[in-house]
């Protein structure tokens, strides 16, 4: 029995379907709001730290020209150049930061920079004078170069402020996007789970209507069609016979001294004879028919219009298969086993006729074959077959 989905089951699939995406988008662009903050912190250290060395830098650099000044020495000299070096580097990377995020850009380039500038030409002209033998003015001036110093210190604070605020933020913002990832998550997968909940619920229910009209249009003893889903099938293909000109070929069968059956072995005997029956019914038939329990121990078949001109075949092959059974039955003699008699009549219905015609033709067949001695095929009359 083949399930379909209802249109609502369809609606909450696709809703399933578009919460499960939305949870991978939403997983996957938090992860990315993340990560770049990740690389903002990763990238804030660094900057902050090459911040932070160069107030120290600065000093060594102006410590070691005050020492070059006063002694003109050459040990001096090479501590400045390293410093000098040193410094160049460190302004390099934060700069090289900057550029991938311009965390500090106006700071470093309003007021950082230049006042570096300003000491470093300080400190040339300084090493120039002693390099040109003025060593009285330049002692002369050899404490200047504190006042550079002195303003850098509001800037070195200004700068490490700005980069704790960065660091503080940047945090904060990847830890509220983790929060708020991991609830969008949750809510969506609550919903989804609830979503899923009545979607099986909804599916259950499907199965259950569809078992109950499974259970009303089928015997519930040999599971073949009953007598309700036969007479709904006979009206369907009435009404398209009548159009088309189609012939219906109908097989009324009985199994023979059924009653005596019972009284001699019982009715749990008899129901497994009806279910054994109806199963070797059902196969001789397979795919050119329709196989229903017509009511008690009686059998119909109704063909489809394309198996009409062979339904006397038919009829023979479901008498043998029912044979073939051995289904031991002493008291009816001569034969000692379960056998089927079959009336077979065909029509081609017309707007003037009616389905009861083919139902009486098939009856009259049926009776003919018990009065003929059983066990075999009767024919009835055609009626309006060309």
């Amino acid at each position: 029995m083949k399930t379909k989905f209802s249109l609502l089951q369809r609606y909450l699939l696709i809703s399933l379907m578009a919460l499960f995406l939305t949870s991978v988008w939403s997983y996957s662009a938090f992860q990315d709001i993340e990560q770049e903050n990740r690389r903002i912190v990763e990238e804030a250290i660094p900057i902050s730290n090459a911040a932070s060395e160069l107030f120290r830098l600065l000093l060594d650099q102006e410590l070691s020209v005050r020492g070059y000044t006063y002694n003109q020495d050459a040990q001096s000299l090479e501590q400045y150049e390293a410093t000098k070096q040193s410094l160049e580097e460190t302004i390099r990377i934060i700069r090289e930061l900057d550029e991938r995020h311009p965390i500090m850009q106006e700071l470093i380039q309003d007021e950082a920079l230049p006042l570096i500038q300003k000491m470093e030409a300080f400190h040339a002209s300084q090493i120039e004078l002693i390099e040109a033998g003025d060593v009285i003015a330049a002692n002369a001036r050899r404490y200047s170069g504190i006042d550079y110093i002195n303003q850098f210190r509001d800037v070195d604070a200004a700068l490490r402020e700005d980069i704790d605020n960065i660091i503080q933020q940047a945090t904060l913002r990847s830890e509220t996007a983790s929060n708020s990832a991991k609830w969008v998550i949750f809510i969506v997968v609550g919903i989804a789970l609830l979503l899923l909940m009545t979607f099986m619920h909804t599916f259950r229910l499907e199965r259950s209507k569809q078992a109950l009209i499974h259970r009303s249009l089928h015997d519930a003893l040999t599971g073949i069609w009953n007598r309700r889903a036969f007479d709904e099938k006979l009206e369907r293909m009435w009404d398209e016979a009548t159009d088309t000109g189609d012939v219906l070929a109908l097989l009324l069968l009985d199994i023979d001294a059924f009653k005596t059956y019972n009284d001699t072995y019982g009715h749990l005997a008899g129901d497994a004879c009806l279910e054994r029956v109806a199963n070797a019914i059902d196969k001789a038939v397979g795919e050119d028919g329709m196989t229903a329990r017509y009511g008690g121990e009686e059998f119909s078949v109704l063909l489809r219009p394309r198996h009409a001109r062979q339904p006397k075949e038919i009829a023979e092959r479901i008498r043998q298969a029912v044979l073939k059974l051995n289904i031991v039955h002493e008291m009816y003699t001569p034969l000692r086993k379960v056998s089927v008699s079959i009336g077979v009549a065909e029509h081609a219905p017309t707007p003037s006729g009616d389905k009861t015609d083919l139902i009486e033709a098939a009856d009259q067949a049926l009776y003919q074959a018990k009065q003929s001695g059983r066990n075999r095929v009767s024919v009835g009359q055609a009626t309006n077959v060309g």
